[in-house]
C-alpha cells in the first residue's frame, strides 16, 4: 500500500492540488493535523478529505476552529480562525467535533501512529524541537512508525525500534527550501520518501485578497512563507 502522509495544509487549496499531482498514485491519505486555518478555502479542503477518505487526527488549529478559542502566540491565525469559523459548513465543522488527537493503524503489518503532536513529556524543557529520544521510544513503544507535524519542518529520528517521522508543511513550508513537503510510505517495501512540491502562489495570494483576510499573510506567502 502507498500511504501519503501529510501536515499543516492550513486550508491552501491550491498546495493541495499540487499535492496531488506530485505524488502520483496513493492507496490512502493521513492528514497529521493542521488542514484548517491560516489561508480561507477552509470548506474545499475538507471536503476533498472527506470525499477521500483521508484518515484524520486534529492539531491546534482544529481545536481551535471547532472549540471558537484563540491560537496562543498568533493574531494572525486566530483572525483566521474566527473567518473560518462563520463560513465552515455544518458537515464539516461536524467532522472536526469528531476527530481524535491520535490514530493507531496496521498495514502490511507495520504499526503505524498518526498524531499531531507528540507525547508532551518527550519534549525537553517545553521545546517542540528539543526531543528526550528515550522517553519518545518508551511512550511509542511497539510502534514501526510513528508521523507526526505541528513544526513544519521535515524530521527523521531513527529510534532502536521506531522511526518518527514529520513530513513538513503541506501548505506553509518554513524550513530553509521553503517546499511545500509530505512523505510517501511504501507498506510493502517498507520504505518512505519525502515529496518536495511547489505550488501557485499567485492564485494563493489572490483568494487570500478576494477573501479579505489578514494583508499579513499576503507577505509571508511572497517572502517565502517567512514570519515577517
Amino acid at each position: 500500500m502507498i500511504i501519503g502522509i501529510y501536515a499543516d495544509l492550513h486550508a491552501n487549496l491550491p498546495a493541495l492540488d499540487a499535492m496531488q499531482l506530485a505524488a502520483g498514485h496513493v492507496d490512502q491519505w493521513v492528514a497529521l493535523g493542521d488542514s484548517v486555518g491560516l489561508y480561507p478555502e477552509v470548506n474545499e479542503v475538507l471536503d476533498w478529505q472527506r470525499q477521500h477518505s483521508v484518515m484524520y487526527v486534529r492539531g491546534d488549529h482544529e481545536e481551535a476552529l471547532f472549540g471558537g478559542s484563540e491560537l496562543a502566540g498568533s493574531f494572525t491565525g486566530t483572525e483566521s480562525i474566527k473567518k473560518q469559523s462563520q463560513i465552515i459548513s455544518a458537515e464539516n465543522l461536524n467532522i472536526l467535533s469528531g476527530l481524535p488527537s491520535v490514530c493507531d493503524f496496521e498495514s502490511d503489518g507495520l504499526r503505524i501512529c498518526a498524531t499531531h503532536f507528540l507525547s508532551p513529556e518527550s519534549h525537553i524543557a517545553g521545546s517542540k524541537y528539543a526531543i528526550d529520544m528515550l522517553l519518545l521510544e518508551k511512550k511509542y513503544e511497539g510502534y514501526d512508525f510513528v508521523f507526526f507535524g505541528h513544526t513544519h519542518l521535515q524530521t527523521v529520528l531513527y529510534g532502536r525500534n521506531t522511526i518518527f517521522i514529520n513530513p513538513g508543511s503541506a501548505g506553509f513550508p518554513v524550513d530553509v527550501e521553503r517546499r511545500c513537503s509530505i512523505v510517501l510510505l511504501d507498506t510493502v517495501r517498507r520504505c518512505f520518501d519525502f515529496i518536495r512540491f511547489d505550488y501557485d502562489t499567485d492564485r494563493l495570494i489572490r483568494t487570500v485578497e478576494v477573501s479579505g483576510y489578514n494583508h499579513k499573510l499576503v507577505s509571508y506567502i511572497r517572502n517565502g512563507h517567512r514570519w515577517i
